[in-house]
């Protein structure tokens, strides 16, 4: 039996910041950095989840590997990275639906 690795599957979220990449680059007038876009949330959720994902791996490498006594912590920042994935997804979710009933409208 062949077992299909795991990363070849699944793409990790860091890949999917380049779609942040084209919004880095425009000016940002004086109005609009007082007031944060929606945009701007967004990401914040987004690099929030990728933070959490990449200390819970670090995390459960360094448990792997022994070199941790901390499970408290370690329990603690994979709770974490759950809760971040799962407010990215829903937020996600949210943005699509609105989406979704702005196009049915009629004109």
């Amino acid at each position: 039996m062949f077992i299909v690795p795991i990363s070849s599957t699944v793409t990790p979220l860091e890949s999917v910041s380049r779609a942040f990449e084209k919004y880095d680059e425009e000016p940002v007038s004086e109005e609009a950095a007082e007031a944060p876009t929606f945009m701007d949330v967004f990401k914040g959720i987004f690099n929030n989840a990728v933070d959490a994902n990449a200390q819970k791996q670090s995390d459960i490498f360094q448990l792997m590997l022994g070199n941790t006594d901390n499970l408290e912590q370690i329990q603690a920042n994979i709770t974490k990275a759950e809760v971040a994935t799962d407010l990215l997804v829903n937020v996600k979710n949210a943005v699509v639906d609105a989406y979704n009933e702005i196009v049915k409208m009629s004109i």
